[in-house]
């Protein structure tokens, strides 16, 4: 074996490989380019790929009649042809789907607006806060703070955190009710 996990070809039966690749190269090719009509590139890796299933196969397709070994190399050549054109077939059928996936999503400007508006506006409520209230909702939505380092960092209770966060959540619940996708916290659903 090699260090690719396949078998390795015998010394013997190296020059027995490259004396019949040398006798069928040159016929295989042909049929090949016909099968690929006139691809001459993908005629090559088809004759490739079957040579190197010969060789594969060689302890056993050495002992057959010349004739046999043809009808092997083209059968072998043709189910080879068949099994590509499936793949880029399978390819080009999915191709659409995959390039859909990928392209960017277009662009949703009302979408995009109404966020900028949105943000502007909670920046305004934020702003119009009392100063320790003001401080504590920039501290958890701004900087990404957890309540309890809030407190350590102002010297308040965590429970005097909770309060003011929960202030000023419902003041700009309030103040974006309008934006507010999702209506408002007690069930009645955005105002119009």
């Amino acid at each position: 074996m090699d260090d690719s996990g396949e078998p390795r070809i015998s010394q013997r039966h190296v020059a027995e490989l490259s004396a019949f690749f040398a006798a069928h190269d040159r016929w295989l090719f042909g049929h090949a380019c016909v099968r690929t009509r006139g691809d001459r590139e993908l005629a090559a890796d088809l004759v490739q790929d079957t040579f190197e299933a010969a060789a594969r196969t060689w302890a056993t397709l050495r002992g057959h009649a010349e004739g046999r070994q043809r009808a092997w190399l083209l059968g072998t050549l043709a189910n080879k042809d068949i099994s590509d054109f499936r793949r880029r077939e399978a390819f080009r059928r999915r191709q659409a789907d995959i390039q859909a996936r990928y392209q960017p999503a277009a662009a949703d400007t009302a979408a995009q607006a109404l966020s900028a508006i949105a943000l502007e506006r909670a920046r305004e409520i934020i702003e119009e806060m009392p100063p320790r209230q003001k401080e504590i909702a920039l501290m958890r939505w701004q900087d990404r703070m957890k309540a309890t380092e809030i407190a350590a960092a102002l010297g308040v209770a965590e429970g005097t955190v909770h309060a003011h966060l929960h202030t000023a959540r419902g003041k700009l619940v309030a103040g974006l009710e309008r934006y507010y996708p999702f209506g408002r916290d007690d069930g009645k659903g955005a105002a119009s």
